[in-house]
């Protein structure tokens, strides 16, 4: 035969769950309820706080694009002006289409006060370049450049691009990179009113680089920070997708679709009657730079929480001790109990509801056992009284005597058997189970305990009512009976608990008849006039061991080998080894 061991899982949680005491499982139940709470507090606060640092972020960034926006136009209204305040200028007027030298000292001055204009000079309405700084592109015709047609039909701006008849002019090196300008053109009249031509200056958008790296600078402290300008189609003016722009500092390509970056967009709007290019201004910075900051705060928002978790581990073990505490009491009280037969009933405990209904109902409990030992003195009482008329009237009649001889019997079976299975009360069971241990400890002749339940024995007792619940009892008392040896003793303990004393039996023998008994019971149909009944038992099985101090530690460690047998499915038998593991069929 195959023993099959009980659940590893359920072995262990019943294990621990008994392993540890009252006051240790509710410190480590506020302890992890503690720390479940922190750690969702924690999450829940990173998804918050992450959310509302990339928006605080993507404000931060608006702000700086806004800055370098502003600058823009402010730049691009400043020249714009400057440029129609010397197209408009006076004195100018009468010298346009006569004297180019005064043109030429006047646009000079004016590139000397501010050298981000590369070129200026003015055209007559052919197109040909009358007077210009330092008398580049004079005798030239321009008449086909965007800025030239646009400045006569009035004040005009051309966006960046690249000046084909400058750029040789200008560059120092064929190595350098192409020269980039924005162009602001303005109609020029003469003292009659009359269109004399057009004034254009090109300014070098070396300017917009510059001003985008002082932004920068201005902003340190911002981790991976980058920004650029945008064409009003879309195309990097400045930034390291520009042509010929210099890389910033952890640069990284724009792009606006990026979830690995924070971006913030604020288009240029013009100034006065500057109208704007449409420009726009994007700054970016990757989310790790904020999801940084994020973690240092979730980190140390569960560092805060485990601090509270021990610390509430430590005032719930300390407040366990003031509810464990009465429990304990009732604990000590049971065992005295059942130890010393001076002690019948417990105190009248309080500390919490259920404690004192707990030790209510021991109390009532004691008092039944109590009348139950009372009936018995009183049989026995009684018994000796009969043994005493017995004894005053031996030689009266043989007749009374042999009526004297069974009223003994009937009242020693009555004191010491239980009246519904035939089978030794707890009273007549002791003596046995004591006397066995004592043999143990003289001569180490061992022995084993049964703890037998019947399975769902209740529904038996609401389903077919209580007189059918005896017949089951009765039933299951015959079938021990009759798979016992002689010296082995069997009792009913109350209700459906039944406990075998096996001597001379170590736990492999005992679990053999165990088996047995089990098998035997299953099989079984009980008549009891209200339909056939079958029923199934739970065993657990002890072997008495050198740590036990008496015979109630022996029934104690098979009854706990019950309680295993009924929480891993029933119908089974589970056995307490000397050694600790157990077994189940």
């Amino acid at each position: 035969m195959i023993r099959k061991p009980i659940s590893r899982i359920t072995s262990v949680l019943i294990g621990l769950r008994d392993g540890t005491s009252l006051r240790q499982q509710i410190a480590l139940l506020a302890a992890s309820l503690c720390i479940l709470s922190i750690a969702v507090a924690a999450f829940g606060a990173a998804l918050i706080a992450r959310g509302e640092a990339i928006r605080e972020n993507r404000w931060d960034l608006t702000l700086v694009a806004r800055s370098m926006a502003q600058r823009l136009d402010q730049t691009m209204f400043d020249r714009y002006r400057e440029v129609r305040n010397v197209a408009d200028m006076e004195l100018l007027k009468p010298v346009w289409t006569r004297n180019p030298d005064i043109i030429r000292e006047t646009l000079d001055q004016l590139q000397r006060s501010l050298p981000q204009y590369a070129w200026i000079g003015f055209a007559s309405v052919d197109g040909t370049v009358v007077a210009a700084t330092k008398g580049m592109l004079e005798g030239v015709s321009v008449a086909e450049r965007p800025w030239f047609v646009s400045g006569l039909k009035g004040p005009a701006v051309e966006d960046v691009h690249l000046a084909k008849l400058l750029d040789h002019l200008l560059r120092t090196s064929p190595d350098e990179a192409p020269f980039r300008f924005v162009d602001v053109a303005m109609p020029v009249k003469d003292e009659n009113g009359k269109l004399a031509g057009v004034l254009g200056a090109h300014m070098s958008w070396s300017w917009a680089e510059e001003t985008r790296r002082d932004v920068l600078e201005n902003n340190l402290g911002k981790e991976g920070l980058d920004l650029f300008v945008l064409a009003r189609d879309g195309t990097v003016l400045v930034g390291e997708d520009a042509e010929g722009a210099s890389l910033s500092r952890e640069a990284a390509a724009y792009d606006p679709g990026n979830p690995d970056m924070v971006v913030a967009e604020v288009e240029t709007s013009g100034l006065g009657d500057y109208p704007g290019l449409g420009w726009k201004v994007a700054v970016q910075q990757p989310v790790s730079v904020v999801s940084a900051r994020v973690a240092a705060l979730v980190r140390n928002i569960f560092l805060i929480g485990f601090a509270v978790a021990c610390l509430s581990a430590l005032l719930a073990w300390l407040a366990s001790r003031t509810i464990s505490q009465p429990l304990l009491g009732l604990v000590t009280a049971l065992d005295r109990i059942g130890r010393d037969e001076k002690e019948t009933t417990v105190p009248r405990l309080h500390g919490f509801r259920e404690l004192s209904q707990v030790s209510a109902s021991v109390r009532s409990l004691l008092r039944r056992l109590g009348a139950v030992e009372e009936s018995a003195r009183t049989a026995r009482d009684m018994l000796a009284v009969l043994k005493d008329e017995y004894s005053r009237n031996i030689r009266s009649s043989e007749e009374r005597n042999r009526q004297l001889g069974a009223d003994i019997r009937s009242l020693r079976t009555l004191a010491e058997h239980d009246s519904l299975s035939g089978l030794l009360n707890r009273r007549a069971f002791q003596p046995f189970a004591e006397d066995a241990f004592a043999t143990f400890q003289r001569h180490d002749r061992l022995f084993s305990v049964l703890m037998i339940d019947a399975d769902h024995f209740k529904t038996v007792n609401d389903q077919f009512g209580h007189r059918a619940g005896d017949d089951v009892i009765r039933a299951i008392g015959d079938a021990i009976v009759e798979e016992i040896r002689s010296t082995d003793k069997a009792a009913r303990f109350g209700g459906e608990e039944f406990v075998l004393l096996l001597r001379e039996n170590d736990a492999n023998g005992a679990w053999v008849l165990a088996e047995r008994i089990r098998l035997r019971i299953a099989a079984l149909t009980v008549d009891a006039g209200v339909g056939n009944i079958s029923v199934t038992v739970s065993i657990g099985l002890a072997e008495v061991t050198a740590d036990d101090r008496d015979v109630e530690d022996t029934i104690a460690r098979a009854d706990q080998a019950l309680y295993i047998a009924k929480s891993s499915g029933r119908n089974r038998v589970c056995v307490d080894y000397p050694t600790p593991r157990s077994q189940s069929a």
